[in-house]
């Protein structure tokens, strides 16, 4: 079991958290947030004329955090690692003092903490009023679906030569991710496709939630969720091993 050394992580996250603000990445969580303002605007002043809906008001928080995090979590990971590659201080770094899990863990954790912060700005934008309940089932949800994301992103910016080429590879992943369960109440395919993946598990829980249907979160949901961070974890492991940035 490999030292983890809260300094050199510390480290990390400093710079990858500059490298966040001076990027594209923080076009994402802008966009989520005008997405959701807008989408409220038509569905509370066009289609309900102005008066307070709870169903269209989550479906407008739905596809908010569906934007965030499968937007946010995969694109911004990607990019910042594929920095690091074009920039060969990915290989600097893993045969200094800086080990896999420290690189992991510092990499992750500043798109993880933006990424969350704004699922959380999202709800009083979108109009959504929570139980503490509600709020309970949310934290646990969005915060298991960000994290995937953002493991997922770390697994396709291995494969990413360069920053360029990041968004040639995540694009296809976050149109799936969000056109899937945006999509699940008119195509049929899309709804059966939307239950086994965790940006539509997360849009179902907001849809209970918004009309008070019980039990707010499905286990198969849960169960989904767990499973896919566990194998984007494992998949990541195994390729980051592959590709010879573990060191000896």
């Amino acid at each position: 079991m490999k030292t983890i050394h809260i300094n050199k992580i510390a480290a990390i996250i400093e710079m990858k958290t500059r490298a966040f603000f001076r990027k594209n990445c923080i076009i994402m969580p802008i966009f989520a947030i005008g997405f959701t303002i807008m989408l409220r605007f038509l569905y509370q002043y066009i289609a309900n004329d102005g008066a307070y809906n709870a169903v269209l008001n989550g479906e407008a928080l739905a596809m908010g955090l569906v934007t965030n995090i499968g937007g946010n979590g995969i694109y911004c990971c990607s990019l910042l690692l594929a920095e690091e590659k074009e920039k060969k201080t990915l290989r600097v770094l893993m045969t200094s003092s800086v080990n896999a899990l420290e690189f992991f863990i510092g990499s992750i954790l500043p798109v993880f903490f933006f990424t969350a912060v704004i699922n959380f700005i999202l709800v009083p934008i979108s109009g959504m009023t929570l139980t503490l309940t509600q709020w309970i089932w949310f934290t646990v949800m969005t915060i298991l679906g960000t994290l995937t994301s953002c493991i997922l992103g770390m697994l396709l910016g291995i494969f990413a030569k360069d920053q360029v080429s990041t968004s040639t590879i995540t694009t296809p992943f976050i149109l799936t991710l969000m056109l899937v369960p945006m999509f699940s109440t008119i195509i049929e395919s899309f709804k059966t496709v939307s239950h086994f993946i965790f940006t539509g598990a997360i849009m179902e829980m907001i849809s209970n939630i918004a009309s008070h249907q019980t039990p707010y979160v499905e286990l198969s949901g849960m169960i989904v969720m767990v499973i896919e961070i566990i194998l984007a974890i494992l998949l990541f492991i195994f390729f980051y091993k592959k590709n010879g940035y573990e060191k000896d």
